[in-house]
């Protein structure tokens, strides 16, 4: 990603604001004339940021960040406020969170604050010296899932400041170099072991069940049916043999899920497909597709049915992967986390950082002696 430049002091001509949030028809508005400007994520979109507001954030603890040049707005988040102690202590504010773990666990990744292309470093640079100077009563104000090739580091560094940090690794394929060289999928980027375990996936799955073929939801009501259909499966797998949760065990993920659909278009939003043998399903794959780029979110596999065949799950992401290539996209992001699968299957890797900017004093040393002790780095 390309920056604006270092030598710009962002407190010099950036005017932050942290206000009310406006009637959220008038802020559509303001945000997707940005959105139009920007090289924002699906995460920063409004498609996501407005779902998110109108089902798993607390309006009342919300706030409008705006960041202005000259009068031009060239930057817009919401964070949100959160007080413990019975709402005496003092305040964690949250880039796009809320600070419930339900909630939350919507996970968004690619974060930041949205901004005019070019002004990335410099809005956000604004935003943070803006907490240090001018806002009061806060402790922490954390940034999370943002692409560390994204985050200006050294410019965030204050003496009245501590950066905490955990961060993991974000595998993806690079689909625009493969189409570039004329080079096919399966047999460039995945190793000789996993092409034998997806060929020998595969002829299990035909042998047993037929030929495989692959739909994608087109209409709002199949689009409807196949999340309906994966989340039953993907339940069904975390409930039966791990005793855990899923991620879509609390009704208000699925409400903000199902909300995230009908805002979707064919183009853009919630993209779902499925992956049959002979009539008999495999699973199903939940993206998110933004420019160019697919984003793996979740998946649905048969296990009960299917789960003597290899492994599924790396023959649907392999599917899907060659799907999108086919249809001219640029990028498949696996997201973060370090599983095996994800790099068995991606070409390389970037890195997201989770980023918690404390104010120094007696209050951030415990909160430090805290985050060491679970294993989160602390930067000097």
């Amino acid at each position: 990603m390309r920056r604006s430049g270092d030598s710009v002091t962002p407190s010099a001509r950036y005017d932050v604001r942290v206000e009310p949030l406006p009637p959220l028809d008038l802020l559509e508005t303001q945000w997707r004339a940005l959105e139009q400007q920007s090289r924002g994520s699906f995460f920063q979109s409004w498609t996501w940021i407005g779902t998110w507001l109108r089902t798993l954030c607390p309006l009342r603890r919300a706030r409008l960040l705006s960041v202005h040049v000259e009068g031009r707005v060239v930057g817009l988040g919401i964070v949100v406020e959160q007080r413990r102690w019975f709402a005496l202590g003092l305040k964690h504010v949250r880039l796009h969170q809320v600070g419930d773990r339900v909630a939350d666990s919507i996970t968004v990744e690619f974060n930041g604050v949205l901004s005019l292309a070019g002004h990335e470093d410099d809005v956000l640079v604004a935003c943070v010296d803006h907490f240090e100077r001018r806002e009061r009563h806060w402790l922490t104000l954390y940034l999370p899932g943002i692409d560390m090739d994204a985050l200006p580091l050294e410019r965030l560094r204050s003496p009245r400041l501590r950066l905490q940090r955990t961060s993991s690794a974000t595998p993806y394929v690079d689909l625009a170099s493969l189409r570039l060289g004329h080079q096919d999928y399966v047999t460039t980027v995945p190793g000789s072991r996993t092409r034998a375990n997806l060929r020998r996936t595969a002829r299990k799955l035909i042998d047993q069940f037929g030929p495989l073929a692959c739909c994608t939801a087109v209409t709002l009501a199949d689009r409807l049916e196949f999340f309906d259909e994966l989340v039953r499966l993907h339940q069904a797998h975390w409930d039966e043999d791990s005793g855990e949760q899923g991620a879509f065990a609390d009704p208000r993920i699925i409400a903000f899920h199902h909300a995230l659909i009908a805002a979707s278009t064919q183009e853009t939003g919630v993209h779902l497909m499925r992956l049959e043998a002979g009539g008999t399903i495999v699973g199903y794959l939940y993206h998110l597709v933004w420019r160019g780029i697919a984003y793996f979110y979740q998946a649905g596999i048969n296990y009960r049915q299917i789960g003597g065949t290899g492994s599924p799950g790396l023959l649907l992401l392999s599917t899907a992967i060659n799907e999108f290539a086919g249809h001219g996209f640029d990028r498949y992001e696996l997201m973060a986390g370090n599983a095996e699968y994800k790099r068995s299957l991606a070409m390389a890797e970037g890195r997201m950082a989770w980023l918690s900017v404390d104010r120094v004093g007696w209050r951030a040393r415990i909160v430090d002696l805290y985050r060491r002790r679970h294993g989160q780095e602390v930067l000097p």
